[in-house]
């Protein structure tokens, strides 16, 4: 979700030089692996399996920090140093279907976008027919989201509104806080951000569609499978200690997490920079879950078949091989 991804995914194999690691003839632990957190609230699951010490036999001394753009992330892939990652769910497909041995372990947030408004007229997304809003990241998952729930409902979205792009969701919330827009698509945190900023300053914003429900209008069920936990290959092969790990800690990681919100979100402030007060009112709505990859793949595949009507080259033109979804 970061504007210079386009420039990863049509990198082609940068991955090479780490699919061409040796294996190592028995497993041993994983020293001073870099763990890289995608910019989304939903990557506190894996942060609090992290501080709680459930990773440290397989992978000791490992740390984190959050990923900012996706040159970021490919550095990180490419030297090798963070083989485990959590990321858009598209990402890894495109990397895996470019030749880097990319696994999706589970889906951590079943979508987290809605339509953020302070237009009283905008009651549906009909009513953004003739409308001005704000997107960001164009060409990449929210829009590609957005775009493929507009052709659904019938509207186009290059003829039928004006969006205006800006260069983060921060930018976007920003500017619907401080009035200088009147609709704008938002995830979380960013959403609620703009609507305790707005309400600072007398004004009121609202949530006026769920973009997780409206895909369940057209495709079945209101969730969007939008961010997961992705290991590179080498890294199970060098040690399956860590792949048991994650498949025991992250579920009671999630449980954690909405159990004790206060305590997630000091958390949230200290590891990810998010106020804790924002987090702790967004938390219902960034619809985190821990599902495994391969019980969603049915609904993965039907997602990134979206994605490939609109933008072919965001998943590598296909969908990725069967190997690339992992039980949990």
């Amino acid at each position: 979700m970061i504007p210079t991804r386009r420039r990863v995914l049509a990198s082609g194999l940068a991955g090479a030089a780490l699919s061409a690691l040796p294996r190592p003839a028995r497993s041993r632990p994983v020293e001073g692996l870099e763990i890289l957190g995608a910019p989304n609230a939903a990557t506190i699951v894996l942060v609090r399996l992290l501080e709680t010490g459930g990773l440290a036999a397989a992978a000791p001394n490992a740390g984190f920090r959050l990923w900012r753009d996706t040159d970021d992330l490919r550095a990180g892939l490419v030297s090798g140093r963070s083989r485990l990652i959590t990321t858009p769910s598209h990402v890894p497909a495109n990397l895996a279907n470019r030749g880097m041995p990319m696994r999706l372990l589970a889906i951590i947030s079943m979508g987290h976008l809605s339509l953020v408004s302070g237009d009283e007229t905008i009651r549906s997304f009909q009513d953004l027919r003739g409308k001005a809003l704000i997107g960001f990241f164009r060409n990449d998952m929210p829009d590609l989201v957005f775009r493929t729930i507009a052709r659904r409902e019938g509207l186009d979205p290059d003829k039928d509104m004006t969006i205006t792009y800006t260069r983060n969701p921060s930018e976007a919330a920003q500017m619907m806080g401080a009035g200088q827009a009147a609709t704008a698509i938002l995830h979380e945190p960013s959403a609620t951000a703009a609507i305790a900023m707005a309400r600072q300053q007398g004004r009121t914003l609202r949530r006026v569609v769920s973009l997780q429900e409206m895909w369940g209008r057209h495709y079945g069920k209101p969730r969007i499978p939008m961010a997961g936990v992705a290991l590179h290959q080498s890294l199970i092969d060098e040690s399956p200690e860590l792949l048991a790990a994650l498949r025991q800690g992250l579920a009671p990681a999630r449980d954690w997490v909405l159990a004790n919100r206060q305590e997630a979100a000091a958390l949230a402030e200290q590891k990810m920079g998010i106020k804790p007060g924002i987090f702790v009112a967004s938390l219902d709505h960034f619809h985190i879950d821990v599902q495994s990859a391969r019980a969603m793949k049915a609904e993965l595949e039907t997602f990134y078949g979206a994605i490939l009507d609109l933008q072919p080259a965001a998943l590598g033109g296909r969908l990725p091989a069967d190997a690339f979804y992992l039980d949990l």
